[in-house]
C-alpha cells in the first residue's frame, strides 16, 4: 500500500487524538466516580428536591405499613357483673411518620453534638 500525504496526516491526527484521550482519560474516570458518588448520594437529592423525596416517601410509607382489613376482636373485662369492653389502641399514619421523623432528627442531633465535642476536644489537646 502507497503512503501518501493525505494517509500520513490522518495517522498523525489518528495519534494526537489517541495521545490526547490517553491523557484525558484519567480525568474522566475521576469526574465520572465523583458524579456516581454524587447521584447515589440521597442526602444530595433532598436538598435539591425535598417536597417530592417526602412525598414518595410518606406514600411508599404508607403502601408498606399493613393496614387493618381485619377487624380486631374487642377487649372484654369483666367487673363485678358489669361487662365492660374496650377497643385496643389503632396507631394512624401519622403516627407513625412522626416516629420516623422523631427517630431521624434524635439521631441527627446525636451526631452533631458527637462531632461538635469531637471537635471541642481535638483543639484542646493540640499545643
Amino acid at each position: 500500500m502507497a503512503s501518501t500525504l493525505a494517509t500520513r496526516k490522518q495517522s498523525a491526527a489518528i495519534r494526537d487524538r489517541m495521545r490526547e484521550i490517553r491523557s484525558d482519560l484519567p480525568y474522566d474516570v475521576d469526574d465520572a466516580r465523583a458524579r456516581v458518588k454524587q447521584l447515589s448520594d440521597w442526602k444530595y437529592h433532598f436538598a435539591r428536591r425535598p417536597l417530592p423525596i417526602l412525598a414518595a416517601v410518606a406514600i411508599v410509607g404508607y403502601l408498606i405499613v399493613p393496614s387493618s382489613h381485619r377487624q380486631q376482636p374487642n377487649i372484654v373485662v369483666h367487673r363485678s357483673n358489669a361487662e365492660q369492653t374496650a377497643a385496643p389502641a389503632k396507631k394512624g399514619v401519622l403516627s407513625g411518620i412522626v416516629a420516623a421523623a422523631g427517630t431521624m432528627l434524635l439521631r441527627q442531633a446525636v451526631s452533631l453534638a458527637t462531632s461538635h465535642f469531637t471537635n471541642k476536644f481535638n483543639q484542646g489537646s493540640r499545643p
